[in-house]
């Protein structure tokens, strides 16, 4: 066989791969599709709304919010300038490049992030005078990626040496060390490569779920009632609130029990957004820290106590407690909408 046979052949080879994997990966997407349902039975009302600019940082508290595929955003009413995302910002290790978060470092969680002007975020935490970032991009900042959960790397763009120096001194207090990474939502994360045992566990779950920085999905949920029987368990007048679990929407009803949400398929919030439980929220030792101190729980609560009652048999460690919520339809939504889940015969 000739030289140019062989290579003739190789590039047909190529070429029929290639094609197989285009036309496999459309089929697959086409498979994924499924019908949104079009019944709805009313089951409470958002409570609340919470976002998180900065991974491990303090909640920014909102009465609206719009909802797009990678989470909640500020909307102009709240920010006119500029709108913060949930999860954009997240501190990660000047060598390593692995990411940082208030698991290891409690007092990341009352870091304060707000927006300054239309260029600059505003950064504020205790003994620290206000830092000023300048919104990065990608043309004038160094572009990297940041090492998450499960070996995933995802891209974040650099804030400069300034705010490496202020994230350092107040959370290892050192000069450097450590860095601040943007997420401009310019490019969606691909977990098909790291994160295999949850894919295959949880079939609703893709790359469409995730959100910027967030562990995981793109938005989260928790029952109010739950946290209310958590709180039962505890005992010895616990006084633990939704804001251990850093979640971005609370839902609030009369006739809601505790862990309802686990059943949950398809979710609508107000008159649009429409929203897919796709995994459950598994807890681990940030839930023992207090949003409002930074200190953690000498006794390991709530986490203890959920460990005795919400463990279940998925890849995931650690108990669970509350959604991980895939964006089906976007939109805006407002404290003190009503929620809705599918009927049961379109809840599938």
């Amino acid at each position: 066989m000739g030289l140019n046979s062989v290579v003739t052949q190789t590039v047909l080879f190529t070429s029929l791969v290639t094609a197989v994997t285009v036309v496999g990966s459309y089929l697959y997407q086409k498979w994924k599709q499924v019908k949104i349902p079009s019944n709805w039975e009313r089951i409470g009302s958002v409570k609340k709304l919470h976002l998180y600019p900065l991974k491990s940082g303090h909640r920014v508290e909102l009465q609206r919010a719009e909802v797009t595929e990678v989470g909640l955003t500020q909307t102009k009413e709240d920010e006119k300038v500029f709108q913060l995302r949930d999860r954009v910002l997240i501190v990660y290790g000047a060598k390593d490049h692995e990411f940082r978060t208030a698991r290891t470092y409690p007092k990341m969680v009352l870091i304060d992030v707000s927006v300054h002007d239309e260029d600059h975020l505003a950064i504020d935490a205790p003994t620290m005078r206000t830092l000023y970032v300048k919104i990065p991009n990608r043309k004038d900042n160094d572009v990297t990626k940041v090492k998450s959960w499960n070996n995933e790397y995802i891209e974040a763009i650099d804030c400069g040496d300034e705010a490496a120096g202020w994230f350092s001194r107040y959370i290892i207090e050192r000069d450097f060390g450590l860095r601040l990474g943007y997420n401009d939502a310019m490019q969606r994360r691909d977990i098909t490569k790291t994160h295999h045992k949850l894919l295959n566990y949880y079939k609703n779950l893709s790359n469409h779920s995730t959100g910027l920085f967030a562990d995981l999905s793109s938005v989260t949920l928790i029952n109010q009632h739950s946290v209310h029987d958590l709180n039962k368990r505890v005992g010895n007048n616990s006084n633990v609130t939704v804001e251990n679990f850093r979640h971005n929407i609370i839902v609030d009803g009369p006739d809601l029990q505790p862990y309802d949400e686990d059943n949950w398929d398809w979710i609508k919030v107000g008159d649009n957004v429409i929203l897919r439980n796709v995994k459950d929220c598994t807890r681990c030792v940030f839930t023992t820290i207090s949003s409002e101190n930074g200190i953690r729980d000498i006794n390991r609560q709530p986490l203890k106590t959920l460990e005795t009652y919400r463990k279940h048999s998925g890849p995931d460690r650690g108990p669970r407690f509350g959604t991980n919520l895939e964006v089906g339809k976007t939109g805006f939504i407002n404290v003190g909408d009503p929620v809705f889940i599918a009927r049961k015969e379109e809840n599938h």
